[in-house]
């Protein structure tokens, strides 16, 4: 008679834990990604350093080729300090470049992930999009305005909420030399009305 066995496992489904989260708008994420994008590397040592080296070698190279030297030692030394310099120098530029490739990797990676994470709210930006409806969009002041209406609404279209203020809405033209100006939106956003107002050169969140 065969004998039949049942094995049974349970298995506990562990929860997930708890976690504290910052709330933040989405000007002040775009202000971030872009202090990151424009981090830039003008202080390396590396290069300094390679900089000096090269420039060092260079007087010393044309010392040795038009130098009069009372002893070939001399004129040994003076080709030695300019091979030496020179190895150095070029030797500090390649550390500074592959110094220069890492941390612009790692700002890449950043920048990657931020995108990841936006790409999480691809679909609610849709949503968001499609209840603004832009009413009217001004830029300029003291009645001299440029109607910027169809250029906001298209970068509504594009998931851009962060509006810029600034003389790039008006393709570099400037409705009045030496004043400041302001862009004004006029919107409604899931039916309600509301106005937004940008001085020129700042940025602000249709919401």
């Amino acid at each position: 008679m065969a004998n039949n066995y049942n094995f049974s496992q349970d298995y506990e489904i562990i929860p997930p834990q708890k976690q504290r989260s910052y709330p933040i708008s989405t000007t002040e994420w775009v202000l971030i990604k872009g202090k990151i994008s424009g981090i830039q590397d003008n202080a390396n040592l590396w290069h300094t350093i390679g900089s000096i080296l090269i420039g060092t070698a260079v007087p010393a190279l044309i010392t040795a080729l038009i130098g009069e030297f009372k002893t070939e030692k001399a004129s040994w030394i003076c080709w030695g300090a300019f091979f030496i310099t020179a190895i150095c120098g070029a030797f500090a530029f390649f550390f500074g470049r592959e110094q220069r490739k890492i941390q612009n990797k790692s700002k890449e990676d950043v920048i990657d992930f931020m995108t990841t994470i936006e790409e999480r709210y691809q679909d609610l930006n849709k949503t968001i999009a499609q209840d603004i409806i832009i009413k009217s969009a001004l830029y300029g002041a003291k009645g001299q305005f440029i109607d910027v209406t169809e250029k906001i609404s298209e970068m509504i279209k594009q998931n851009i909420f962060v509006i810029k203020s600034g003389n790039e809405l008006v393709d570099g033209k400037d409705p009045m030399n030496n004043v400041r100006k302001r862009l004004t939106i006029e919107y409604t956003n899931n039916g309600v009305a509301k106005t937004l107002s940008i001085p020129e050169k700042e940025s602000r969140s249709i919401e």
